[in-house]
C-alpha cells in the first residue's frame, strides 16, 4: 500500500510538472489577443480558490485594492501570474503567517505587490529564482509540490503582457514579488442625452 501511494503521489507531481511545462510552452508560442483586465476581480477569483489551502496551512490572506487597476493582457496569463504568486506566499510560510497582496494603480502602472512572511528566499538565490527547475531548497519544494516552474512561468507571463517583475527577501523574515503592467485607463461614456 505504501508503494502504490508513493506511485500516486509521483504521478500526481509528474501531471502538474507537466501541466505548468504547457502553460510555458503556450506562453513562449501563443499568438495572445490581449483584452482589458481588472486586477481586482482576478485578485477575487484568485482568493476564492487559495482561501481552502491557506486556511489548512493557517495563513491569513489579505488584501488592499485600489478601484480601476485595469491592465491591457491576457486574462489568464493575469490570473495565473497572481495565482501563482501568492500559492507561493502560502506553500512556503509558517503557520499562523500572512500573505498580503496590494494592487495600485498611477497614471503610467498598475503595481501588484504580493508579501509574505514566510521563509525567505537566501540572497545568493535571488538571482536564480526565475530560471525553470530551480527550486531554492529542493526537499521543502518537493514537499509542498514544487516543481521548479511556477516562477519562471510568472516571469514569461508578466514579460509577454509588456510588464516587469522583481524580489526582494530576507530569510526567516519573508518576500515581497512586485509586478508593474502599463496601467490601461478605460475612458468614461460620454452620452449627449
Amino acid at each position: 500500500r505504501e508503494f502504490v501511494s508513493d506511485i500516486g503521489s509521483e504521478a500526481d507531481r509528474l501531471t502538474r510538472m507537466t501541466q505548468k511545462l504547457l502553460t510555458l510552452n503556450r506562453a513562449e508560442s501563443a499568438e495572445v489577443q490581449h483584452e482589458i483586465v481588472d486586477l481586482s476581480v482576478t485578485l477575487s477569483s484568485v482568493f476564492r480558490m487559495l482561501v481552502p489551502l491557506a486556511d489548512k496551512a493557517q495563513i491569513k490572506l489579505t488584501a488592499k485594492v485600489d478601484r480601476d487597476c485595469t491592465i491591457l493582457a491576457f486574462e489568464d496569463d493575469a490570473y495565473q501570474i497572481m495565482f501563482n504568486l501568492v500559492e507561493n506566499g502560502i506553500k512556503y510560510n509558517h503557520s499562523g503567517g500572512c500573505v498580503h497582496v496590494t494592487v495600485s494603480h498611477t497614471q503610467e502602472d498598475v503595481e501588484l505587490l504580493v508579501e509574505d512572511t514566510g521563509m525567505g528566499i537566501p540572497q545568493a538565490a535571488i538571482e536564480h529564482i526565475f530560471e525553470r527547475f530551480y527550486r531554492v531548497d529542493k526537499a521543502r519544494s518537493r514537499q509542498a509540490g514544487g516543481s521548479g516552474l511556477g516562477l519562471s512561468i510568472v516571469h514569461e507571463l508578466v514579460e509577454r503582457n509588456f510588464g516587469s517583475i522583481a524580489v526582494s527577501s530576507e530569510e526567516g523574515k519573508g518576500t515581497h514579488f512586485t509586478v508593474r503592467m502599463p496601467y490601461f485607463a478605460l475612458e468614461e461614456d460620454e452620452d449627449d442625452a
